[in-house]
């Protein structure tokens, strides 16, 4: 049969304003299985080219799917009082766009965030008698906690709690980039539902990659970061374990990305020779530079609430790369250690991440291409969209 699917992200990005986004990919494999698929997001979000527009929406057919953009004031990173106000005013404009589609849908799927938009989708699914999907990519209000630094007693986390339990109970199916998200759902709800497992994955048909020249030696061993230099990214674990070899002549540490520690990590490591700072560039050159290297780093800070996984979209550009990995985290192992492409060592330890970077160090270029083809290989057998979104729709109407 096909279906009408309603795929809704308020941050989600089709290729025209942006780097296409997880949503949009999923969307354009559901469609190329001959279902009638609309994803709706918003002009509050992180595009490249963003639209002004004084409409409720506008509409672009791309690649099969018929995208709606609704309409919004404009945000900047961070999170303040006027994200949450654009968290409110999608909400209200997601009624007023449903109330003028005519076409209902069969399956509705709701991608946070927006947290809130978890009860637009209960309302549609009673409304239209369709299957309520809820997919986590990021578990809030918890994050806001471990990460963000909220209080326990701030009412705030209690009402996006109160709405996080909602979405488990109402929801057809659970949907989580974290391979353990499970764990927690069980103790949010303590009741039956219905939950599978959807990493990041990696699109072969849209390959934004071109070549750029970097001024890197070619008789040193790189050890390569790209991505943001911010408090989330624990990039300063890179530098203090560059610090501890530091007399290592052979070594050079890479880091490619801008982000608000960058000026302070800097100057604070300035006395560091082994370390070479690159500025942001667009995607499509990321991979040049990661080809450039032969280890990558991704760190992570020590808290709990990784003991349900991760799945980021670093981790995919990393293996594409074809690079070994090292990967300073402590939560629940997964992808890097399926794959057998690099290791996990403790996280916020840059002692454990300096001796394992000392022993790739001393590996072959033949042992290091093995690893690093292992990932690749990984990653085009069982995480490109197409075949993730088979399964997708397989836990949808199974």
């Amino acid at each position: 049969m096909n279906y009408n699917i309603w795929y809704i992200s308020k941050y989600a990005v089709t290729p025209k304003y942006g780097f296409a986004t997880r949503q949009f990919i999923y969307s354009k494999y559901f469609a190329k299985q001959r279902h009638n698929v609309s994803l709706i997001s918003s002009r509050s979000s992180s595009l490249k080219n963003r639209p002004d527009f004084k409409s409720l929406y506008i509409k672009d057919e791309i690649d099969g799917v018929t995208c709606y953009m609704l309409n919004g004031i404009s945000i900047k990173l961070g999170f303040n009082l006027k994200r949450i106000f654009s968290w409110m005013q999608f909400e209200i404009q997601l009624r007023r766009w449903a109330r003028k589609i005519k076409e209902k849908p069969d399956v509705i799927i709701i991608s946070s965030l927006s947290l809130l938009t978890i009860l637009n989708g209960i309302f549609f699914k009673r409304k239209y008698k369709a299957k309520l999907v809820f997919e986590v990519r990021d578990i809030w209000p918890l994050t806001l906690l471990e990460v963000g630094n909220f209080s326990k007693i701030n009412p705030f986390y209690w009402f996006l709690r109160m709405i996080e339990k909602r979405g488990y109970r109402k929801a057809d199916l659970i949907v989580g980039t974290m391979p353990n998200l499970k764990e927690h759902i069980q103790k949010s709800i303590k009741s039956n539902f219905k939950f599978t497992y959807m990493p990041m994955g990696f699109d072969t048909e849209n390959l934004y990659f071109e070549q750029k020249e970097w001024q890197l030696p070619n008789d040193k061993f790189i050890v390569g970061y790209a991505g943001s230099i911010g408090n989330a990214n624990q990039v300063e674990d890179m530098l203090k374990a560059a610090e501890i070899i530091e007399n290592n002549n052979e070594i050079i540490f890479a880091i490619l990305g801008d982000g608000p520690l960058k000026d302070i990590l800097q100057k604070k490591y300035s006395h560091l020779k082994n370390v070479i700072w690159f500025p942001k560039v667009e995607k499509k050159f990321v991979n040049s530079f990661l080809e450039q290297c032969n280890v990558l780093i991704n760190n992570w800070k020590n808290k709990p609430i990784y003991k349900y996984g991760v799945s980021p979209n670093k981790w995919i550009d990393y293996m594409y790369a074809a690079k070994p990995i090292i990967v300073s985290y402590s939560g629940y192992p997964c992808i890097i250690n399926d794959a057998e492409c690099g290791e996990f060592v403790e996280a916020e330890n840059p002692k454990a991440l300096s001796d394992a970077i000392l022993r790739y160090s001393k590996k072959d270029k033949s042992e290091l291409d093995i690893i690093g083809q292992k990932g690749k290989d990984y990653l085009l057998n069982n995480l490109n969209y197409n075949k993730l979104s088979k399964k997708y729709l397989d836990s949808i109407f199974e």
